[in-house]
């Protein structure tokens, strides 16, 4: 039986400075936990969030709804719309369900909460459908009960409930609700289970979603426990950057650990992950030699070799260092933003850096390779290629783009993060610029 004060342990467990958001469509579910929560929590803390997708005629009447039904409960509604339509051949479903979650993140603050209606059934439903799917643990462990999306924790307070208590307890408070009748359109793989096998499989099981939902625990478990594994795993194999990996530690690892620790590192940094042929593929990688270049790609992500490292990226940041011109810099100001949203910052210090003496209040011009440059290194006599220079610091050919170039006078006088031509680097005691480049799209942005 479920009662308002199941939802108590919300006010006890979770920072009192917290606000609730509750995901609000209006339907049975997030109807019930709307109104339970009005009961239990301060309305300063409470919070609706709606999403119209734009799908249904009745769309713009359910959003005046949920905004009038929380008017009259003294809660605030947020609406939101969103373009829910995926592209040719996407999934429906997936996509409404991707845009819906980024949307209703965006606009509720860190160190807040996001509360789904989800219940026991949909717990079953989930672990069927991803069953069907082929999924592996993680998509087997299904619905966690608190999870983390960027800064906002996702609870799912009412998952050891079933529908039938829900609707109990909305039937007792004369709640009214939203029905909308695509739920009911067997189309969606959803909505076929949840109208056609689960309630056989119950006939014969009356318990059924229980113990699903219980083995959709006891799956979350292991799938943790794989991550506990695939955590330290990445510790002894992680290379200069989150993003790189050594080749060699990983081929220490058994096949099932290193395909365990790859799907991890790629999950952690917020990457699409590989089907099992682009696993095998990468398995082919790994075992490629050392001075081949190989690359895998999948969506928007680039998986390359380099000597003894594994590197992965997004394509689509890798092009944006193309066709860049000059970008004009006042060495004395401190940051310069370029074309590419990358910045730029100098600090001025003693025996580092470029020399104040011949460059301060001078304007040195930024740009990125475009191929054929020449470059006086400081351990070198007279300019060589600036290509064999990549490859004397190992520097990966898909890195080489991205690092800026400083030039005075036509002349490349420095690469960032690397050398300074010695004819204008600051010696011992003279007063230099140390440039240091921040890139807009680094590894480090997308750990959100």
């Amino acid at each position: 039986m479920f009662t308002h004060e199941n939802l108590d342990f919300l006010l006890k467990q979770y920072a009192r400075s917290a606000c609730f958001w509750v995901a609000y469509s209006g339907g049975l579910d997030s109807q019930v936990l709307l109104y339970a929560l009005s009961h239990i929590l301060p309305k300063k803390r409470l919070r609706a969030i709606h999403v119209n997708h734009g799908w249904h005629v009745d769309s713009i009447n359910w959003a005046n709804s949920c905004q009038e039904t929380c008017k009259k409960l003294d809660i605030y509604c947020e609406i939101i719309s969103v373009d829910a339509y995926p592209k040719m051949g996407g999934s429906l479903e997936a996509y409404a369900r991707e845009v819906r979650y980024a949307a209703m993140v965006k606009r509720i603050h860190a160190g807040d909460y996001l509360l789904t209606a989800h219940h026991r059934n949909d717990q079953a439903e989930t672990l069927l459908l991803q069953l069907l799917r082929g999924s592996g643990l993680k998509g087997l462990a299904s619905m966690p009960f608190c999870q983390l999306f960027g800064d906002v924790y996702l609870i799912r307070p009412l998952l050891n409930f079933t529908r039938s208590e829900l609707y109990a307890y909305a039937k007792a408070q004369q709640l009214t609700w939203i029905d909308d009748d695509s739920n009911m359109n067997l189309r969606f793989n959803r909505n076929f289970i949840r109208h056609k096998v689960l309630p056989l499989v119950q006939q014969r099981w009356p318990q059924a979603d229980k113990t699903i939902a219980r083995a959709a625990v006891n799956l979350a478990e292991a799938h943790s426990l794989l991550d506990e594994v695939a955590h330290q795993d990445w510790g002894n194999a992680q290379g200069s950057a989150s993003n790189v990996l050594v080749i060699s530690r990983l081929m220490e690892l058994s096949i099932r650990r290193r395909i365990n620790l790859l799907r991890y590192w790629l999950k952690q940094l917020h990457f699409s992950l590989p089907s099992q042929k682009q696993l095998q593929q990468i398995d082919v990688l790994l075992k490629s030699r050392r001075d081949a270049s190989p690359q895998i790609n999948w969506g928007n992500v680039e998986l390359r070799r380099y000597r003894d490292y594994i590197y992965v990226f997004s394509s689509i940041e890798n092009k944006k260092y193309l066709n860049i011109g000059f970008t004009s810099w006042k060495l004395d100001e401190a940051t310069i933003t370029l074309p590419t949203l990358d910045q730029l910052t100098s600090k001025r210090v003693r025996g580092a850096g470029l020399n104040c003496s011949l460059l301060e209040g001078k304007r040195v011009e930024v740009a990125f390779r475009q191929g054929g440059e020449r470059f006086h290194s400081s351990n070198r006599q007279g300019s060589h290629p600036l290509k064999k220079m990549f490859q004397e610091w190992a520097i990966p050919p898909w890195e080489r783009n991205k690092l800026p170039l400083i030039y005075y006078q036509k002349k490349l006088i420095a690469v960032v993060g690397y050398d300074i031509d010695p004819r204008f680097a600051a010696k011992k005691k003279e007063w230099g610029r140390v440039i240091q480049h921040i890139p807009k799209f680094s590894i480090a942005d997308r750990l959100f």
